[in-house]
């Protein structure tokens, strides 16, 4: 998890960097958290397991909508998980 937190800080401030904006700090408003793909999070029998600082959590999703990217077509990469509206998304 603290190496996902570096390089989300760093990707941020290159990112203000290559727009040629002033030197400024950067504020994270929403805890969020990004998740690399059979590292901090899997897809196992239905159910995504997700890596916490407790250990490793197994949640239930909800697809529909989004049958498309479940049909083995797609690869997961990077995920990030938000809190929005007092629940959590990935």
């Amino acid at each position: 998890m603290a190496q996902s937190v570096m390089k989300t800080v760093i990707a941020k401030y290159r990112s203000v960097q290559s727009n040629e904006h002033p030197w400024s700090k950067i504020v994270f408003k929403r805890p969020e958290y990004d998740l690399v793909w059979n590292r901090d999070y899997s897809l196992v029998k239905g159910l995504f397991s997700v890596n916490t600082l407790g250990g490793r959590v197994k949640v239930p999703f909800h697809a529909e909508g989004m049958e498309q990217y479940f049909d083995g077509a797609w690869t997961f990469g990077t995920a990030k998980l938000v809190h929005k509206h007092s629940k959590y998304f990935l």
